[in-house]
């Protein structure tokens, strides 16, 4: 017994230690129990997302090269010869969804409630420049991946920015020649808007403590019993450890994919799900339609509490604006949709050769329409650089070839392996051209697999290697065409 109480006075004693000596005393200030039902820790949920993309980012970086020859190849070799490397990279990927979404219902759960009321509206204007700062932050990850969609991404920047003229210098080749701008996305995604998001963010948390956590936005409602905010804490930490739990199983089950090495020229792919809305708009009117959507948004939400300058936070009160917000919002998730289902469009001048090609197509008269169309692959063919599209397009077989082994769908996947010999064998000459090696190493790698598919019971080891392999070959032949 001695024991123990000296044991449970030695361990008391610790924990006094550090509290005087972290200052966590001041963590006991009273807060509402309300506080702690999920609707007011929507933000505590999205800096617990915040955090694990920290450390799960500054993993990534450790094996990330950010140059447009070897990005979109580093990050496939983190995924295949990386132990656990794809897991890491779901672990981001999800952070980053989950952080936008409870983002997103924090914004709105301030907005519905009132909570950037009168003394709050500063703290309104901080947490409205988080939100752009985070929405920065999805926008150059999207970019760092270098795939198609990055490629297309960075070319709206650089076409967004050219319209912006002074406003726009940082997001162009003139600012800082030399340094391609997706190296320096990355250096604006590592350093520049961390900077920023944690800077704000710690003036949003002081306010919020020294404003004291909102009211509720309804009458003869007891706000609970109050309680510490260090056991305010602890009960958010709970959600933190679901929110690591339910990120995890979902960076195992649906890992995010990777697409090809980018072809310039072309318009393929629509944005992430946070951007479709305004890809919808961009269909309708331009760039210059993108432009101002995303002026008005922030000047919107900036103006919030200017416009509803009401003594009261009581939704009854406040109907008209309440009421606009909603309609807003409705109208943004079926741009959202709009933009899901629609098909992509050519937007930018990078695809303006290939447009003309095909609107002189569709003019010719029918007399000269077989020598118009072969005049026109033609003139595409030279606009896309022939042998990187079709060397990504066995890449996009490669994928397919995968997708059918993990599904034990053989015959789909010999197929496949067929259809991937005749890409290569097509463009073998210019690969050995430039890489005899290279080019014999390909054949034999596709050929290999090829054999190996065709057995009764292939090993699934040996087949995975070999798409692994072929794959890195097909990278490789790439960049002998950049």
């Amino acid at each position: 017994m001695a024991k123990d109480r000296a044991l449970e006075n030695s361990d008391r004693g610790l924990r006094t230690w550090i509290r005087e000596r972290l200052a966590m005393g001041n963590l006991d200030y009273q807060v509402p129990g309300y506080a702690n039902t999920l609707a007011f820790s929507l933000g505590g949920v999205t800096l617990i997302s915040f955090l694990i993309l920290v450390i799960s980012g500054i993993i990534l970086a450790q094996f990330y090269k950010p140059d447009p020859a070897a990005a979109n190849g580093s990050l496939r070799m983190l995924m295949t010869q990386i132990n656990m490397g794809n897991i890491l990279r779901g672990v981001h990927f999800w952070a980053a969804q989950v952080a936008m979404v409870t983002l997103i219902l924090h914004l709105l759960r301030v907005f519905i409630y009132g909570s950037y009321k009168r003394p709050r509206e500063i703290n309104w204007l901080i947490g409205v420049g988080l939100f752009f700062g985070m929405i920065g932050l999805y926008y150059t990850g999207t970019v760092l991946k270098w795939d198609q969609e990055a490629l297309e991404a960075l070319a709206h920047t650089k076409e967004v920015a050219e319209l912006a003229g002074v406003f726009g210098l940082f997001f162009t080749d003139k600012f800082a020649q030399g340094a391609h701008l997706l190296t320096r996305m990355y250096s604006i995604h590592i350093s520049l808007l961390p900077l920023l998001v944690v800077g704000l963010l710690t003036i949003h948390l002081l306010l919020v403590k020294g404003l004291k956590i909102s009211p509720l936005p309804w009458d003869n409602v007891s706000s609970g019993d109050n309680q510490s905010f260090s056991q305010h804490l602890v009960n958010l930490s709970g959600y933190g450890f679901i929110l690591l739990g339910v990120i995890t199983i979902l960076a195992v089950l649906l890992p995010p994919e990777l697409g090809p090495v980018p072809v310039e020229g072309i318009e393929a792919t629509k944005p992430p799900w946070l951007f479709l809305g305004i890809f919808s708009i961009e269909n309708w009117t331009g760039l210059q339609g993108l432009i101002w959507a995303s002026v008005l948004l922030a000047l919107g939400l900036v103006a919030v509490p200017f416009i509803d300058r009401a003594a009261t936070n009581n939704i009854k009160q406040r109907k008209p604006i309440v009421g606009a917000g909603i309609l807003i919002v409705i109208f943004a998730l079926a741009l959202t949709v709009n933009g899901y289902v629609a098909e992509p469009e050519q937007h930018l001048d990078m695809g303006e050769e290939v447009e003309q090609v095909n609107t002189d197509l569709d003019n010719q008269s029918p007399a000269s329409e077989d020598s118009a169309e072969k005049t026109a692959e033609e003139e595409i063919d030279s606009v896309l650089a022939p042998e990187i599209k079709k060397l990504n397009n066995a890449l996009v077989v490669m994928e397919e070839i995968e997708k059918a082994v993990k599904a034990n769908d053989f015959h789909e996947a010999v197929e496949k392996a067929g259809e991937l010999d005749e890409i290569l064998d097509a463009i073998n000459a210019q690969i050995a051209a430039k890489d005899k090696e290279r080019a014999a190493d390909l054949k034999e790698h596709v050929h290999e697999l090829v054999e190996i598919l065709e057995k009764p019971q292939p090993d699934l080891e040996e087949v995975n290697d070999l798409i692994v392999h072929t794959e890195e070959s097909v990278e490789k032949a790439v960049s002998l065409f950049e």
